[in-house]
């Protein structure tokens, strides 16, 4: 098990998974912690969020953390699912930039 970067489309008002769609390119990515893997996401999401802005459109594209087996190292494990307070604390942590990843 590993963080993976997961990339999801909103298409007709759902969010689907990029490579479920066949999107070259887009392919879960495997990070080498949490920290890293939400630092990542921050940055790309907010990229996105202002590109929608500027554009006057909304935002269709999104980008996760989760913790996935690593099909090259089954064996290997450096993450687990977070809880539900670990997963509150990610919500106000990152909106509100409380979280300093170094």
């Amino acid at each position: 098990m590993n963080w993976f970067i997961v990339v999801y489309f909103l298409i007709n008002g759902s969010w689907i998974e990029a490579d479920k769609l066949g999107k070259e390119g887009w392919s879960p990515i495997i990070q080498q912690n949490y920290k890293v893997c939400i630092q990542k996401i921050r940055e790309s999401n907010e990229r996105f969020q202002k590109i929608a802005d500027y554009r006057e459109t909304e935002l269709d594209i999104k980008f996760k953390c989760e913790c996935r087996k690593n099909l090259d190292q089954a064996n290997e494990i450096n993450c687990k699912k977070r809880n539900w307070f670990q997963k509150t604390w990610d919500k106000i942590s990152i909106n509100t930039d409380f979280l300093s990843i170094k």
